[in-house]
């Protein structure tokens, strides 16, 4: 839901899109820092493309449970609508940092960052330097995981310059930190399909999480593997 400013900091459109809908083939994977019923620990942290809401994306039908259940991963998802690195989430005012801060997962195997739509009006320097705070924070308290960070992504209209400006600070970020970065600006995942955006012309439906599911779902596999390095 999108809303005028409420609080400490500025509140911008959430997450939207996604693109055609997609079948997956689960594929176990596992490596050695599993959870207690033996398979891998995904940790997810990000805004409304991964938390999901009336538009679609909650629960089992988000993409990160999607993506979880292919890979018979334990989800410990911790993401909330208008969240970014700067910019605070609706319900709590909580910042990607906050998430971790207050959702550490010791026990993660892969960890992705997605986002943040939320942050395209606020200054790239203090975007940068909050992504760098984050990245920092996941790699202490997720010591064996892999990092995956997907970058912001617009709905299916053309993406307006301040996108490509927060896109490149999280990206610099990113590639401090030494972590895997996924330019979903740059790859088109969702430019020039309404049919997955809901009726809010914003935020992902069903089908949409289901596609956004067949793009993260290969990141996360090869991280699971090894493959995932910056």
């Amino acid at each position: 839901m999108l809303r005028p400013p409420t609080t400490r900091r500025a509140r911008v459109a959430l997450v939207a899109g996604a693109v055609a809908a997609a079948v997956l083939v689960p594929v176990a994977v596992g490596r050695d820092g599993a959870s207690a019923d033996g398979g891998p620990v995904l940790a997810v942290y990000g805004d409304s493309y991964s938390a999901g809401g009336r538009q679609g994306g909650k629960g089992d039908d988000g993409w990160p449970a999607i993506v979880a259940d292919h890979l018979d991963a334990d989800l410990r998802l911790h993401a909330a609508g208008g969240a970014g690195y700067v910019n605070g989430s609706q319900a709590r005012d909580e910042t990607f940092l906050d998430q971790v801060q207050l959702h550490p997962e010791p026990q993660a195997d892969v960890v992705v960052v997605f986002g943040s739509r939320n942050d395209r009006e606020l200054p790239a320097a203090e975007i940068k330097a909050q992504a760098a705070a984050m990245y920092d924070a996941v790699q202490t308290a997720s010591p064996s995981a892999t990092v995956v960070v997907i970058g912001p992504q617009w709905d299916d209209d053309v993406a307006p310059r301040e996108m490509y400006v927060t896109r490149d600070a999280v990206r610099s970020a990113a590639a401090s930190a030494g972590v895997l970065f996924v330019d979903a600006l740059q790859e088109g995942w969702l430019f020039e399909r309404p049919q997955l955006i809901g009726t809010d012309g914003v935020h992902p439906n069903d089908v949409g999480h289901a596609y956004l599911a067949s793009l993260i779902e290969p990141l996360v596999r090869d991280a699971l593997l090894g493959a995932g390095t910056a």
